[in-house]
């Protein structure tokens, strides 16, 4: 991204799991945004990056995707408030929560039991003075292959929908990725 001239204040290091000479290379280029699941990893993130804003990745159970991906990242959200607070105290900033409702995923209200979850992590947060700013609604996006899945109109409306529910006005930043769509 950087080769094509993309600005590094416009990149997050989306991978829970990444080498520390990873993160600091991706810091030194002007990085600021890292995804993190684990003390170990915040541990890294803490000593190569330090004053990053980081994210939290919560745990999905990925049902009604084709490929759910819930054993591969994420934590609960209890763990997820305890890292945070952690994040802050090693100097990081905690900057908000990410989640992936599974690959091919084609269950649109998904996506409502992310946001409510991502929802009290926030307030839990809150609560303890830390005010995130910001969401990544993951991948998840299906493709066309043998069989219709909803339109990206369909998704929209549908987080949408579950953002203003769950938050009402007071709406986070959102950025997603695209997954197979």
């Amino acid at each position: 991204a950087l080769a094509l001239g993309i600005s590094a204040s416009k990149l997050s290091f989306g991978n829970t799991i990444k080498k520390e000479g990873d993160i600091a290379r991706a810091y030194a280029s002007g990085v600021r945004l890292f995804a993190f699941d684990s003390q170990a990893e915040l541990d890294k993130l803490a000593r190569v990056a330090p004053g990053a804003r980081v994210f939290c990745r919560l745990y999905m159970t990925g049902e009604g995707a084709d490929w759910p991906l819930s054993r591969k990242f994420g934590c609960s959200v209890d763990m997820a408030r305890d890292l945070l607070l952690a994040a802050r105290d090693m100097g990081l900033d905690p900057h908000g929560v990410s989640f992936h409702v599974g690959s091919q995923q084609r269950d649109l209200t998904q996506w409502d039991i992310a946001i409510g979850k991502t929802k009290m992590l926030f307030t839990a947060l809150s609560e303890a003075g830390i005010h995130l700013k910001m969401i990544n609604l993951g991948g998840g996006f299906p493709a066309r292959y043998r069989t219709r899945v909803p339109g990206p109109d369909q998704y929209g409306q549908a987080i949408m929908a579950a953002i203003t529910k769950h938050f009402g006005n007071a709406l986070p930043q959102m950025i997603i990725e695209p997954g197979r769509g």
